[in-house]
Parts: structure tokens; C-alpha cells; sequence
């Protein structure tokens, strides 16, 4: 009679290895891709910012108060 060791675990190695080379894969693909967007997401952010900097800006002009045609009284009710 034949004796089986007890020592392996079910399903042998070779099952996993091939898990570990699958979740291996889409962890560095994920991270890879995870890198990827972020740094050209920076590079559109900071194209985006100088364009609104460069843009004329007009000066600041505060409107008169207290508007003309209204009374305060109503305006506050």
C-alpha cells in the first residue's frame, strides 16, 4: 500500500504560481497605468493654468451702492 505525504498542499504548486504571475501582472499594470494618469493629468493642469494666467484681466471696478432706481428699505425685505 502506498503512502501519501500529508506535507504538499492541495493543488500543487503549479496552480499557485500561475495565481501569483496573474495577480502580479494586473497589480503592475494597474500601478502603471495609475502613474501614467496622473502625470500627464499634470501636465494638462499645469498647460490649462498658464493659459488662464496669460488671459488680460480687466481692473476690478466695485459697483456703486446703493443701487440707483432702488431704496435700501426694500431691498432689505
Amino acid at each position: 500500500v502506498q503512502r501519501r505525504s500529508m506535507s504538499s498542499v492541495p493543488g500543487g504548486s503549479g496552480e499557485n504560481i500561475l495565481y501569483t504571475v496573474l495577480c502580479g501582472g494586473a497589480f503592475v499594470a494597474a500601478l502603471s497605468y495609475g502613474y501614467m494618469t496622473v502625470t500627464s493629468d499634470q501636465a494638462r493642469f499645469s498647460e490649462r493654468i498658464d493659459q488662464i494666467r496669460a488671459r488680460p484681466k480687466a481692473d476690478w471696478t466695485p459697483k456703486p451702492w446703493p443701487p440707483k432706481g432702488k431704496s435700501c428699505l426694500l431691498m432689505l425685505f
